[in-house]
């Protein structure tokens, strides 16, 4: 054998591997239903298959997927999407193919409504996690979007497990900044864990796209519904039962100086629901209160009621809400593994508790109590600062 004989040899070797290493994907030909012509169905078709992009996937013809169901007693595509036990059986005798994209386009009033799934050949079971719905005004549109939805549908699967924030209920009187500000802080967070999200202003457009803005401790299917429509595995919302900010006078006796602090208050919970089933995964409760003292006079000058409501959301969000989220069983594959540095020792938590600083007492403060604490050997040089009227 010569060299160039042996370098094609070699090169066929090495693509014949990387295909026999990439999964199967047949794609079966689009259910049409309410009247879309036959010519826009062989058109779908065709940009379903041009639209494959993907190097873990070899896509098989649609004469040898035709074959193959015919031999297995599947004569139409729409066998596909409910197959019973015998025919998830003999659809597993299907060499070669591990996936099979099944799609129905149909027409709603003047629009299209078409919906993709994923087939596993091998169970003839559908992957939930890899299915996709889209409404459009025509096939134009359709084809835009095809590609990029494809594309999440055939991703890996860590990938695939998005969660979706949805407005928070909210029980109480409330300012109108408590909605938005909850869940931004909320986003941020859980991104910040590395968690997956569909985006906050993209859920909220496809939902009221929907009708389904004010999802509102609704049945378990409606939140299914939710889930498909917003592509996830999980939905994270809040309730929100109490949310005040207190304005509270204080006066100090020997001096005769008053002025007023603020003290706030936020109480609720943050369910996890499974988009699959529309049931609740885990709760997480959060009861916050903060005494807005313990913030510099200078950073909090100017600062309306406002201003402390929204650092009373900034202040719960990341010590509640993020740390019981990350501890629940839905989200347990996301917590990174402890290092050494971080591993407690025994008694740990007693002595970090005896190093704390003092409370500050509430109420009517002292001149006594405050030289006491001038002069406490903890704080040698403690800058002691007195509240103004606010008002």
């Amino acid at each position: 054998m010569n060299f160039k004989k042996l370098i094609t040899a070699f090169a066929c070797v090495v693509l014949s591997a990387g295909i026999f290493a990439a999964d199967k994907l047949a794609v079966a030909e689009p259910v049409g239903k309410g009247g879309v012509p036959a010519s826009d169905i062989e058109a779908f078709w065709s940009i379903l298959e041009s639209s494959i992009q993907s190097d873990e996937y070899t896509l098989i013809s649609r004469g040898a997927l035709k074959q193959m169901l015919t031999e297995i007693g599947l004569t139409t595509s729409s066998d596909l999407v409910s197959l019973n036990s015998t025919q998830k059986a003999r659809l597993g005798e299907i060499e070669g193919v591990k996936y099979i994209l099944v799609s129905e386009i149909s027409k709603f009033g003047s629009r299209l409504n078409c919906t993709m799934r994923i087939l596993d050949a091998t169970t003839g079971e559908i992957d939930q996690a890899r299915t996709a719905n889209l409404r459009v005004k025509d096939l134009d549109e359709l084809a835009d979007q095809i590609e990029a939805t494809l594309q999440k549908m055939l991703a890996d699967d860590k990938s695939l497990h998005r969660s979706a924030i949805l407005a928070p209920v909210i029980k109480v009187s409330a300012p109108s900044y408590l909605a938005d500000d909850f869940n931004v802080r909320l986003e941020n967070e859980m991104l910040d864990k590395g968690l997956r999200l569909q985006n906050l202003q993209s859920v909220a457009k496809i939902l009221k796209k929907n009708d389904m803005d004010n999802l509102n401790e609704l049945e378990p299917k409606l939140y299914v519904k939710a889930g498909k429509l917003l592509e996830v595995e999980m939905l994270i919302q809040a309730t929100i039962t109490r949310f005040e900010i207190d304005k509270i006078a204080y006066n100090v006796a020997e001096t005769g100086n008053s002025g007023f602090r603020y003290i706030g208050n936020i109480e609720g919970s943050v369910r996890i629901i499974s988009a699959q089933t529309g049931e609740t995964l885990g709760s997480v409760p959060f009861d916050e209160r903060v005494d807005f003292r313990s913030i510099p006079i200078s950073t909090r000058r100017d600062w309306t009621v406002d201003d402390y409501g929204k650092h009373l959301i900034r202040t719960v969000i990341p010590q509640k809400v993020i740390p019981g989220i990350m501890k629940s069983p839905a989200f347990k594959d996301m917590n990174p593994p402890k290092t050494e540095t971080e591993e407690k020792k025994p008694g740990a938590d007693k002595h970090a508790e005896a190093d704390k600083p003092p409370v500050k007492p509430s109420g009517i403060i002292g001149v006594e109590e405050l030289l006491k604490k001038a002069g406490s050997p903890r704080d040698p040089n403690p800058a002691i600062e007195l509240e103004s009227v606010i008002e």
